[in-house]
């Protein structure tokens, strides 16, 4: 890889931007030597500023020189600018499209809804491309995969740019909110610093999807903390730009993507893909090319009076001057640009090709020309057959009486190869081909619906079903004000619109539903828990059968949890054919206390119980006789007076150990566990100096080095080369390995 310039030998002058956000603007430049356009993503200077992360920016480009594909914006190098900050820029093609965050700006402020179906064939172009990134570079992740990193191509296509940026914003170590807000950057929650890692990308993934659901951007306060409850209220937006209730399969799969459940979540776009094409083909969802192309000519319909009004003349007299650069062998022009409209989302047609091939781009770049071209449009002619889509689009699997359509289809190729297109003359023919076409598909359509007319009626319904489920379960439901049961349940509405209900702990949740005839439709709903603010007690006796009463009130027999008790002292009597035995318990908000007492051993009224307090440097469960008694997280478990053989466990550390305890009545006996310790292997090329947890340990190779079990913060630093921060998880099932390669390619 080539090195940065010094920034003394460089000069440059203001450039009109083209795109701004958080990582920086976007400038465009001429590469003199080429005679092409280039983008440069000028960087903040509060980036750049981090020691370490121009060498990562650097290094990933290096590693993903040999990475390239038609859905991948191409990036050329990193340079240093000759201004007065040296500004750093990532120098890349430009591609030609609007930005995806520039769209659903649009049509959240405008009257161009982005669809259901046009958002899934976004969504189904998007998370292949990443999937595909995943499988050739294992150990490399985009990092940056937003709204604002996306271009929807004039013919429809998904382009990722900026794809080199991972592992230098993991050097920034911002907390998760601050990636959001400064950067809008979403990351999954991770125990230390968030981690750039292929997890990283399918929570970015999981970010445009529920963008894409809502048909406009996430705001700066719905950030992490709150996309739980986004999935959980998203809806639909239909073609007629009303709301439908969002499938279950696809709101599980938002789930999935965003790391809400560290269980059950994706590891890579290689487990979004595979889960996102079997919901859609569950789906009624066809998530074809041509509701995205309708959509984007919708678009571009209302864009163009706007754009019209507010077009400038442009001077045929461009400024320009020398950016001096290495890479680009000093040949890059730099200067305020041609005013550019907004590329037509419909590519023009050029009346004459060139004997040598040109390349049509969005900036018109001031470079002598052999023959002038007129751009002119030409009446429509009938679409050509398409190419078959590329291996990492899936197809989409239409229903027979709707194959014709497939024939008309745009392309699904992700390049734009340049034909001939037919001259003027040539428009009488093809129109009339054209209206024969459809006059023969409208024939076969019309003959169809008869054929099934007169052979196999259907029975009219005028119902539809809707199947409500809701976490927390038994929340009520009522349609239309009735009460109806409660979830999860089954219900058959009328054709209509409806208004539903649900009542369950927190405030009452109210949504609209229209239900079509025969429709089944499943709705999934995350209600918002409300702060506990009562407890309950587990009573167990040996033996077993003994009447419960709290506070004068019978509770049943034992065994018996008592639910719904006030914070504070209550008074449990227990009373068998062996005796009574009286207690005090206190009870605390959102925790179930536990009560075992031993009848018969003690006199009535006798102190029985006691409490044991565990304290860990990580969360561990506490079993007797193989009976989750609690976890750390409790500050004291209630147990009988006496001997008890207990275990603590760890499973995710390996980490098991059995511990022999005699509770007094009355007291708190504590249990203070302190981690053994596992070993790590730390390597490092070409070498690091190595720091764990701030206390440095050694130069690498670093073999069998005795850490606590748990997660440590490793740091490998070179005096040339800078540092990498890793995190490592030290545990007992198997020795930890962690190797980093710091050298300058």
């Amino acid at each position: 890889m080539d090195s940065a310039p010094s920034p003394s030998s460089i000069s440059t002058h203001p450039v009109p931007a083209t795109f701004e956000d958080g990582l920086g603007t976007r400038r465009r430049a001429v590469d003199r030597a080429r005679n092409e356009t280039v983008e440069m993503l000028c960087l903040r200077g509060e980036l750049s500023a981090v020691p370490s992360f121009e060498f990562a920016l650097r290094e990933q480009l290096s590693h993903l020189a040999s990475f390239s594909h038609a859905c991948y914006g191409h990036v050329r190098s990193v340079e240093r600018l000759k201004d007065p900050a040296s500004t750093l820029a990532l120098v890349s093609d430009v591609t030609v499209g609007i930005r995806l965050s520039e769209i659903l700006g649009f049509a959240e402020a405008a009257d161009v809804t982005l669809d259901i179906d046009a958002a899934l064939c976004l969504l189904r172009q998007l998370v292949p491309a990443v999937a595909m990134l995943h499988e050739n570079m294992p150990d490399i992740a985009h990092g940056a995969i937003a709204a604002e990193r996306l271009i929807i191509t004039p013919g429809a296509r998904v382009i990722v740019v900026e794809h080199v940026l991972g592992s230098a914003l993991e050097q920034l170590r911002f907390s998760q909110e601050r990636y959001w807000k400064e950067l809008r950057i979403a990351l999954p929650r991770s125990p230390g610093l968030p981690r750039f890692d292929h997890r990283a990308d399918v929570t970015q993934l999981g970010v445009v999807a529920l963008s894409l659901i809502l048909g406009r951007r996430l705001r700066d306060e719905e950030g992490p903390s709150r996309l739980g409850d986004l999935v959980s209220s998203a809806w639909a937006v239909s073609t007629r730009g009303g709301l439908e209730p969002l499938p279950a399969g696809l709101r599980a799969w938002l789930m999935c993507a965003l790391q809400l459940d560290a269980r059950h979540s994706f590891s890579s776009a290689i487990d979004a893909q595979e889960e996102l094409e079997r919901v859609l083909g569950e789906s009624d969802y066809l998530a074809a090319p041509a509701t995205l192309e309708s959509f984007l000519e919708r678009y571009r319909a209302a864009l163009e009076p706007a754009r019209v009004a507010s077009q400038p003349v442009v001077s045929p007299a461009v400024a320009s001057h020398t950016l001096v650069s290495q890479p680009l062998t000093n040949q890059l022009l730099v200067g305020p640009p041609p005013v550019i409209p907004q590329p037509a989302l419909a590519p023009p047609v050029v009346s004459h090709v060139a004997a040598t091939p040109l390349v049509l781009t969005p900036m018109a770049v001031p470079t002598p020309a052999p023959q002038v071209l007129t751009v002119r449009p030409l009446p429509p002619v009938a679409p050509a057959p398409t190419p078959a889509p590329p291996s990492f689009a899936p197809s989409v699997a239409l229903p027979a009486a709707m194959r014709q359509e497939s024939v008309i289809a745009p392309p699904l190729d992700m390049s734009l190869p340049q034909r001939e297109m037919p001259t003027r003359s040539h428009a009488p023919r093809l129109w009339q081909f054209a209206a024969a076409a459809v006059a023969l598909i409208a024939l076969a359509g019309a003959g169809v619906t008869a054929t099934r007319r007169y052979v196999a009626p259907t029975p009219v319904t005028t119902e539809g079903t809707l199947s409500m489920t809701t976490n927390p379960p038994g929340a009520k439901l009522y349609v239309d004000g009735v009460e109806r049961g409660t979830t999860p349940l089954t219900v058959a509405l009328k054709t209509g619109a409806h208004a539903l209900e649900l009542r369950g702990d927190g405030p009452p949740r109210v949504m609209p539903i229209t239900m079509t005839a025969g429709a089944q439709v499943s709705q999934y709903i995350e209600l918002p828990r409300t702060a506990a603010t009562v407890g309950h007690l587990q009573v167990r006796t040996e033996p077993a059968g003994a009447k419960v009463s709290v506070d004068g009130a019978s509770r049943g027999t034992s065994p018996v949890t008592v639910a719904d008790l006030a914070p504070g002292e209550h008074a449990v009597l227990l009373e068998s054919d062996r005796g009574s035995v009286r207690q005090v318990v206190t009870i605390e908000a959102g925790v179930t206390a536990s009560l075992v007492v031993p009848l018969g051993a003690t006199p009535d009224s006798a102190l029985v119980s006691g409490w044991i307090a565990v304290s860990a440097p990580a969360d561990v469960q506490v079993f007797e006789n193989k009976r989750l008694l609690g976890t750390s997280q409790s500050d004291r478990l209630m147990v009988s007076t006496g001997r008890h053989d207990i275990e603590i466990v760890n499973e995710t550390l390996g980490y098991r150990v059995a511990r022999t305890v005699q509770v007094t009545a009355g007291k708190v006996t504590p249990i203070k566990i302190d981690f053994p310790k596992g070993t790590i292997a730390l390597n490092a090329v070409p070498w690091a100096e190595v720091w764990v947890d701030g206390e440095k340990v050694g130069d690498t190779p670093i073999g069998n080095l005795s850490l606590a079990i748990g997660s440590h913060e490793i740091v490998f630093r070179h005096p040339e080369l800078g540092e990498q921060r890793h995190a490592a998880t030290v545990t007992l099932n198997s020795p930890a390995r962690l190797s980093v390669d710091l050298r300058k390619k």
